[in-house]
Formats: structure tokens, C-alpha cells, sequence
């Protein structure tokens, strides 16, 4: 990932929003094989012409139940908590380095 981002001459504050960015619902439910390629482009395009929550139209579409979309944003938060406490950890161990 390093490498990746050093190749795209990213500044600083581009590769920080890249390496902290939450990971999507669509994108981990695509990740997870939850949702098809197709069906996350139909998704997409349905939201922004009506507005509503990604999840809710999951369900209306009846593509997942909604214990498998609770799992599902249990994952999200999960992953998104994963982020946070690696930041901090890497965070304070350059503050101990200086």
C-alpha cells in the first residue's frame, strides 16, 4: 500500500485521507460477495436520484434481511475501529520516538 501511494506522488494530505478513509457499506458488502458489481452501480445510481440511505434501500430491495445488514454495518464499524486504534498506536509511538 506504501508503494502504492508513493507512485501516485500523493501529497501528505492525500495519502492521509486515503489510508483513514471508512471503508463504504457498498464497498465491504461488494468485498464480502453480499452484493454484485451490478447491483452496487444500480444501488449507487437509485440513491442519488431518491436520497435515501444506502441500507435502506438494501432492504427495500429486498437484497439482504436486516439482520444481515446489521452484521453487515457491525463489520463497517468494526473495520472503521480497526483504522482508529492503529492510527493512535502509530500516532504515540512517534510522539515516544521524538
Amino acid at each position: 500500500m506504501d508503494e502504492e501511494l508513493e507512485k501516485q506522488s500523493l501529497s501528505d494530505e492525500e495519502k492521509w485521507e486515503v489510508l483513514t478513509r471508512p471503508e463504504k457499506l457498498g464497498e465491504l458488502l461488494l468485498k464480502h460477495g453480499s452484493l454484485t458489481l451490478q447491483q452496487l452501480e444500480e444501488l449507487i445510481k437509485e440513491q442519488e436520484h431518491s436520497g435515501l440511505p444506502f441500507g435502506e434501500l438494501i432492504l427495500a430491495k429486498g437484497i439482504m434481511s436486516r439482520a444481515d445488514l446489521l452484521r453487515a454495518l457491525d463489520w463497517q464499524h468494526k473495520s472503521d475501529q480497526v483504522i482508529i486504534e492503529s492510527l493512535t498506536e502509530l500516532i504515540n509511538k512517534h510522539k515516544k520516538e521524538d
